[in-house]
């Protein structure tokens, strides 16, 4: 019998092919599994919650794979004791990730934002008011750096932006090292590149905002729960933080987000930083490539294994 593999959220198309018809039954979105039992590997983006009620309507499932990173949204703790493999695919979207955290570096810091909006609503004349700010010259204070965090350092010190960074594994002084509170206190643009656990979850609170520099920026296009909304509306109003940008909604109420979303200081991209033609046709065919991989009993390098079986 050929394996099932139930893609649970949307793939670029072209991926399909390293699936063949001939060798694997693919149920799409868009269809429900003929038999639950028969699945044998499930995979989704970021959406798609495999928790405990999913994984159990899967008795044969072998395999969850995430095409992406963070895997928030899978019960790995039980995955693993089901003797489920997780695994997922980190560092292809660094790169444009790290794109995206410099484009709104740019169009916060520079105010660019508000000079396009202007010139649209036909006040060319909002050139004489105009008073953005450089990069060049700027402290860029990086919270985690990995694979995104390093990319966003060489392409700012391109910018001629002083980089600093603090790290859960430490780091040498001499290279820019720093502890969390020192970086938030001398950074002029904080940007936050930290995967979403218990210890990151509401990070950036009242506590951590009044320990930035006073005119500072913060960037986030980690997670969105890092960053708590309504202590964010505070130090916008308060003066400070400068502005906002980020590829995600805060942690917050309804309101709070709203006000947040609407601010003439913030600025919020759909969760679109890896949604790029090119990283979305990799990580749908690198994923799909761990199903055949690891149906086919190939071994799975150690860099994609989520969970230890």
């Amino acid at each position: 019998m050929k394996p099932v593999v139930y893609i649970m959220e949307p793939v670029d198309e072209r991926a399909l092919k390293v699936l063949p018809e001939k060798d694997f039954t693919l149920v799409l979105p868009d269809a429900e599994p003929a038999d639950w039992a028969d699945i044998q590997a499930l995979v989704v983006r970021g959406q798609v919650a495999v928790d405990r009620e999913l994984i159990d309507r899967c008795p044969g499932l072998r395999v969850i794979v995430r095409n992406g990173v963070g895997v928030n949204n899978i019960d790995v703790a039980y995955a693993t004791e089901r003797g489920i493999q997780v695994l997922n695919v980190p560092g292809v979207n660094a790169a444009t990730v790290a794109e995206h955290t410099l484009g709104l570096m740019l169009l916060l810091v520079r105010g660019m934002y508000r000079l396009i909006r202007e010139v649209k609503e036909n006040n060319y004349a909002y050139r004489e008011e105009y008073k953005g700010r450089e990069l060049r010259g700027l402290t860029l204070g990086l919270i985690g750096r990995g694979d995104i965090g390093s990319r966003v350092a060489d392409s700012a010190a391109v910018f001629g932006m002083e980089v600093i960074y603090t790290s859960r594994s430490g780091g040498d002084r001499a290279d820019g090292y720093r502890s969390r509170e020192e970086l938030l206190a001398s950074a002029d643009v904080v940007s936050l590149h930290l995967p979403l656990t218990e210890e990151t979850d509401g990070l950036m609170d009242a506590v951590a905002f009044e320990k930035m520099k006073t005119g500072s920026y913060l960037i986030n296009t980690a997670r969105g729960e890092i960053v708590v909304g309504n202590a964010l509306l505070a130090a916008l109003e308060s003066g400070k933080l400068a502005g906002y940008a980020s590829d995600l909604m805060v942690k917050g109420d309804e309101d709070t987000v709203n006000q947040l979303v609407n601010h003439n200081r913030v600025l919020i991209t759909p969760h679109a930083a890896s949604l790029t033609e090119l990283t979305y046709y990799e990580l749908s065919e690198r994923g799909l490539r761990h199903v055949k991989d690891f149906t086919e009993g190939k071994a799975i390098p150690e860099e994609f294994r989520v969970n230890r079986l």
